[in-house]
């Protein structure tokens, strides 16, 4: 039974200034029905080989350094894999037509390549089975960054929008209440927490899956979607490219309240197995079982409500179980998933002074907040198709080998503080993002320290005065306990997207 842990007496002051570290890699809350992540619907075209050729291309490219320091202790068989760092680039180009009759194509390839020499362990090239994960780095001498070298398609579907009034045959967005998409394509559900992209990483998860939407009734979006293959984040040459299914269930519906979204989900996975590695159907990597066959279902509830000119109460509440299939091991039992994340906003006067409306720069954001995955010593709540960099540390200390979280058998509890800045100096400067966050991780079951983590982010967009480019600096530092090693990782970026 998972438990609320005492918060730390770093955050104790502030119990009622909380949230997710989510804001601080720049992922928002995704609406639930006829999301495109990567790309806009163009508008109706009465003739199809006009519609085909009047569509809207995209482009993002991306070059990030990384630098990675493990202080591996003498005597272990990976001291000598302690560092690494990679300079890569990563281009994504996409193709959008415009609709016919409410249908349309999308295609998107993506390409990726280090700069320099190779002085990471990635899991594809580097990672072989014999001698699996721990033995492969040994011989390749260097610290985990899983970015590899790739080129393949992202996104490869072809998609349906009803109409509204006027259309199919007017020009116009002719966006109406129900979508649908079949084929290979990017899906994320809310805050990436079950479901997401990993955007961060170089090569994006996408799904081969067929999407259905609806909006129909005011307030609600319904979405479901039917997942046969979800590719990974690895490329073609890891063992880990690819994960099938023999059933893969997304359910999501959402309410939307004057003073925020009730959203509920049901999560249904069943994997195939995988025959490029030695583990059973639905088994990843890490200490103990990590389980990804489960079926698991939930609610989450978060907002804003507006205390003054500009101050807003923000909150963020989340329940849910996950109970492993039948084609697990019997040996398993379920586990649940809780998250309370409580915060203020604030800052200059908002830009009219009304509602929910943004509030003027600078804004301030404080939150604080717990998040538990519990655990039974057996096994523990796994979310494998979360873009998981976003939770529980920049370090990405509870990240099993193929991805996905690998959450210790005894769970883990998250007790997190984050500070945002938006807009500091923006007079003289510009738009810019400064965020801090600091974790405190500990078991659920027992009384395992699992240590420490605090990092610090400055993001600066309209970079050179283009609002299509962006630059970044990262860093990141772990302190371990009873748990894993003491790891710092720095990062530096820049990107130029357009779409």
């Amino acid at each position: 039974m998972a438990r609320f842990k005492p918060i730390t007496y770093l955050i104790a002051l502030l119990v009622f200034m909380s949230a997710h570290p989510v804001l601080a890699v720049g992922l928002t809350n995704v609406p639930g029905a006829h999301h495109n992540p990567h790309h806009n619907l163009g508008p109706e075209n009465p003739v199809l080989f006009e519609a085909l050729f009047a569509g809207k291309f995209d482009l993002w490219i991306r070059t990030r350094y990384e630098d990675v320091k493990d202080d591996i202790p003498d005597g272990s068989p990976l001291m000598d894999s302690d560092k690494a760092h990679l300079l890569s680039t990563r281009i994504q180009a996409g193709y959008t037509t415009a609709r016919w009759r409410g249908f349309y194509l999308r295609g998107e390839g993506e390409w990726a390549t280090r700069i320099g020499s190779d002085n990471n362990f990635d899991a594809a090239g580097d990672l072989r089975f014999p001698p699996g994960p721990a033995g492969s780095r040994i011989a390749d001498r260097n610290a985990l960054i899983p970015d590899s070298n790739f080129l393949e398609i992202n996104e490869a579907f072809i998609g349906w929008r009803s109409a509204t009034g006027g259309c199919p045959n007017a020009p116009g967005p002719c966006n109406g209440t129900t979508s649908v998409k079949l084929g290979r394509q990017s899906i994320i559900y809310d805050n990436h927490r079950w479901v997401g992209d990993i955007v961060w990483r170089n090569n994006n998860q996408s799904y081969d899956a067929l999407r259905i939407d609806n909006s129909s009734i005011k307030n609600v979006n319904l979405s479901y979607s039917n997942i046969k293959k979800a590719k990974r984040t690895f490329g073609e040459a890891s063992p880990f490219n690819e994960w099938k299914f023999n059933n893969g269930h997304l359910i999501n519906f959402s309410y939307k309240f004057p003073i925020g979204k009730l959203v509920g989900y049901g999560y249904l996975l069943d994997f195939k197995d995988n025959h490029r590695t030695p583990f059973p159907e639905g088994v990843g990597v890490g200490p103990g079982i990590v389980n990804f066959d489960s079926d698991t279902w939930g609610l989450r509830f978060f907002g804003k409500y507006p205390l003054g000119n500009a101050f807003d109460l923000l909150y963020d509440v989340e329940y849910a179980n996950q109970d492993p299939t039948d084609s697990a091991s019997p040996a398993l039992d379920d586990n649940n998933y809780t998250n309370i994340e409580l915060g203020v906003r604030f800052g200059g006067t908002r830009v009219d002074g009304l509602g929910l409306m943004p509030i003027g720069e600078p804004t301030y954001i404080l939150k604080v907040g717990q998040e538990t995955l519990e655990g039974n010593g057996v096994n523990a709540l796994q979310t494998p198709l979360a873009t998981v960099h976003a939770f529980n540390g920049w370090i990405d200390k509870f990240v099993g080998a193929p991805g996905g979280t690998a959450t210790p058998v005894d769970g883990l509890v998250d007790t997190s503080l984050t500070a945002t800045v938006l807009g500091l100096g923006a007079k003289f400067i510009g738009k810019n993002k400064i965020v801090f966050q600091y974790h405190d991780y500990e078991s659920d079951r027992g009384s395992t320290d699992y240590g420490k983590e605090w990092g610090i982010l400055w993001a600066k967009p309209d970079l050179f005065g283009n609002k299509n480019v962006l630059g970044a600096i990262k860093y990141a530092d772990y302190d371990a306990d009873d748990f894993s090693v003491d790891t710092e990782k720095f990062w530096f970026l820049m990107q130029y997207r357009f779409k």
